[in-house]
C-alpha cells in the first residue's frame, strides 16, 4: 500500500512539475514576443528630436533593444526553468529525506544561506528586481522618463541595471533594486501625448486681454502643436512682482512637447517685446550702457 501511494505521489509530482515547466516557457516566450512587437512599432527612441552622428539611429536603437529583450528573457528562462527543476527534485526527494542525516541537511541549508545572503546579495537583489520590472513594467524600453531630475529615454533594461539615455546623450545607470524604489515620471507608460505648458510673468500694467490673445495665437501657430483642442490660457497667480500666466497646448510626444515649449517661449518673448509688454517688474534694457 505504501509503495503504491509513493508511486502515485512520484507520478503526480512529476506531471505537475513538467506541466509547470511547459506553462512557464509558454508564458515567457509569449511575453518576449509581445515586448519585441512593441519595440518594432516604436517610431522614436529619443526624448528630444535631434540629428545623430550614427547612420539611421532609430534602426540602431531598435536593433539593440530587440537584442537586449532577447537576452533578458533568455536569462530569465535559464534561471526559472532550473529553479523549477530544483523544486521538482526536492519534491520528488521529499519522501526519502528521512533517510538523510539531519545534521547533513542543516549543514547544506546553512551553507547555501550564507552564500546567497552575503556573497550574492547585491546580484540576487538586482536580478529579482530585473525580473519584477520585466513583468510589472513600470518602465519599458523606449519610454520617456524623468528619473532623479534626468530627462531621457529608457535605452535598455538588463537583468542587473536600467540604462536611461538622457536628452544630451549621456547615459544614466540605475541598479534595478534601486529602480524599483524610486519615484519617477513616465511620460509614455499609457500614451505619448503631452500637455505642454509654459509659465511666464507680465507686469500689472500689461493688457491681459492682449496677452491672452497673443499667447493663444502663438501656441496655435507653432509647428509642433497637435490640434486636438485649442490651446488654453490661465492667470495662475498675482504677486508683488507681477501676474503669473500659463499657456498650455497638446503635443504628439514628449519630444514634440520639448520643441513646442521652445517655440512658444521664443515666439512669445518676441511678440511681447514688440507689444512693449514687460515680462517682469524690474525691466532692464541691454542698451542702457554707461557712457564713456
Amino acid at each position: 500500500m505504501a509503495t503504491a501511494l509513493l508511486a502515485v505521489y512520484m507520478i503526480a509530482t512529476g506531471l505537475i512539475g513538467l506541466t509547470a515547466i511547459w506553462w512557464v516557457r509558454k508564458i515567457l516566450f509569449r511575453t518576449e514576443r509581445q515586448r519585441k512587437r512593441r519595440l518594432e512599432d516604436l517610431d522614436h527612441f529619443d526624448a528630444v528630436k535631434t540629428s545623430s552622428p550614427h547612420d539611421d539611429p532609430l534602426v540602431r536603437a531598435r536593433t539593440r533593444a530587440l537584442a537586449s529583450v532577447g537576452i533578458r528573457y533568455g536569462i530569465i528562462r535559464h534561471l526559472v526553468i532550473p529553479l523549477i527543476l530544483i523544486l521538482l527534485s526536492l519534491a520528488l526527494a521529499y519522501p526519502f529525506l528521512g533517510q538523510i542525516p539531519a545534521n547533513l541537511v542543516s549543514l547544506m541549508v546553512a551553507a547555501a544561506t550564507v552564500v546567497l545572503g552575503i556573497a550574492a546579495k547585491p546580484f540576487v537583489e538586482n536580478l529579482i528586481s530585473g525580473i519584477v520590472i520585466s513583468f510589472s513594467q513600470p518602465i519599458r524600453i523606449g519610454d520617456t522618463v524623468l528619473v532623479d531630475g534626468n530627462y531621457g529615454t529608457v535605452e535598455d533594461i538588463t537583468m542587473i541595471h536600467t540604462r536611461v539615455k538622457i536628452w544630451d546623450w549621456r547615459r544614466y545607470i540605475v541598479p534595478n533594486s534601486l529602480m524599483l524604489q524610486k519615484e519617477f515620471v513616465n511620460y509614455t507608460i499609457v500614451d505619448a501625448y503631452q500637455w505642454a505648458y509654459i509659465e511666464f510673468w507680465v507686469g500689472y500694467d500689461a493688457d491681459l486681454t492682449a496677452v491672452q490673445e497673443t499667447s493663444l495665437r502663438v501656441a496655435r501657430e507653432c509647428l509642433h502643436f497637435a490640434d486636438y483642442e485649442p490651446p488654453r490660457f490661465w492667470i495662475m497667480e498675482m504677486d508683488k512682482a507681477g501676474v503669473k500666466c500659463w499657456i498650455a497646448a497638446w503635443a504628439q510626444s514628449p519630444a514634440d512637447a520639448w520643441l513646442l515649449k521652445h517655440e512658444i517661449r521664443t515666439n512669445l518673448v518676441q511678440e511681447l517685446q514688440e507689444m512693449g509688454i514687460r515680462t517682469h517688474l524690474y525691466h532692464h534694457s541691454l542698451d542702457a550702457r554707461p557712457k564713456q
